[in-house]
């Protein structure tokens, strides 16, 4: 079975005032965030509307899944198409049920099936189903009516989400932890998200893989971590701040990225340790000894699971032993990749005490600081 979702084979749009695209390839990963990124008017939300037809390519191939895109119903290759934009576009007469399953009851979905779907979706991007089902737009805030226009796109099961700058009318607070969710949520749902974006930091926070154009073409692809570090050219390095961020990595330590971490005692039961991660709003925790000693981490979902059974193994029996640590001193750039598949790294002192942890969003923060800092003193 191939890897990839989506391919664009010598692509080529020309509105009228030149090429916005000309002889364009792409190869986009399945079950991966791709953020594509780049200035204003380099072909990022042309891409985005060429994958559900929207906009047609004078010439080239698209393919969704190995199919050609051009031999495909554009109707019903949008319906199997997530698509959540900036302005979300919620139906205001609708309730939120009926907001979720629009494509779900064109489709012909039973109702049963239909309600069973929105309690699902609701349920994984954090809002009570009985709460949230029945109420109308106008009476949720930006943030959760975002939510639903991300539950809205995954109604109907598609393999792949489109998103044109979906957080960037939110205020940060919200935008922020909208971003955490899009992460986590996907380890769960596991589609294909292309996501537009003009802001470099909510890009090297979400992403898998980075698309970067200029003028219709693709400067670089790759991984954050390659973009960062082995930037293809000079337009790269100003795009993303390259060249100030390679004096940061090797003069900064762990601990200047640390985020305040609750923690939890090996000897906890799990129901405790649940109420406390559903307290400070932690997907995982820390695992300590009463010393303080570090002794591995556990999940949400891993305390969830074991509410199912009876509940009396302590949590030092279920936890995860083999989940990365780094020392406080150990240089910043061993952060990049342990931070691509793990929530948290925690970090500890010379006598393996427990010091703190880092995130994706305290690792951002630290290089935000540093750079605005070397700003300040240039």
């Amino acid at each position: 079975m191939s890897e990839t979702a989506v391919e664009f084979k010598q692509v080529s749009k020309d509105y009228g005032a030149g090429f916005v695209l000309n002889n364009f390839n792409l190869t986009v990963p399945k079950e991966q965030i791709v953020t594509i990124i780049g200035p204003s008017g380099c072909g990022k939300t042309t891409i985005l509307k060429m994958i559900n037809r929207l906009i047609e390519p004078e010439a080239g191939q698209i393919l969704l899944e190995g199919s050609d895109i051009g031999e495909l119903d554009p109707v019903l290759l949008r319906r199997n198409i997530g698509y959540v934009i900036q302005q979300i576009g919620l139906f205001p007469h609708m309730t939120i049920e009926e907001n979720i399953t629009v494509v779900p009851r064109l489709k012909g979905e039973p109702k049963r099936q239909l309600k069973e779907r929105t309690e699902e979706l609701l349920s994984l991007i954090g809002l009570e189903p009985e709460a949230y089902r029945k109420r109308y737009p106008h009476e949720l805030s930006g943030g959760q009516q975002q939510r639903i226009g991300v539950a809205r796109a995954l109604a109907a099961n598609p393999s792949i989400v489109l998103m044109d700058e979906p957080f960037s009318a939110l205020d940060p607070i919200s935008r922020i932890q909208l971003q955490k969710e899009l992460i986590k949520l996907n380890e769960h749902v596991k589609k294909t998200i292309v996501f537009v974006t003009h802001d470099i930091d909510e890009a090297l926070k979400i992403a898998d893989q980075i698309v970067l154009l200029k003028d219709g073409k693709v400067v670089q692809a790759g991984t954050p971590e390659e973009l960062l570090n082995h930037p293809a050219n000079d337009f790269v390095k100003e795009f993303i701040g390259q060249e100030r961020f390679k004096t940061l990595v090797p003069q900064h330590t762990v601990s200047s990225a640390l985020a305040h971490h609750f923690s939890v005692y090996g000897y906890s039961k799990p129901a405790d340790a649940l109420q406390y991660a559903k307290t400070h709003e932690l997907d995982t925790l820390p695992v300590t000894c009463e010393q303080n000693k570090y002794l591995g981490i556990i999940g949400r979902d891993q305390l969830q699971g074991e509410q199912l059974g009876d509940g009396e193994r302590t949590v030092s029996e279920i936890m995860r032993t083999d989940a990365p640590f780094v020392r406080g001193d150990a240089p910043i750039a061993q952060l990049f990749e342990l931070l691509k598949k793990n929530h948290i790294v925690p970090v500890v002192d010379a006598s393996h005490k427990l010091i703190g942890a880092v995130t994706q969003g305290s690792l951002l923060e630290a290089i935000s600081k540093q750079f605005n800092r070397e700003e300040v003193l240039a």
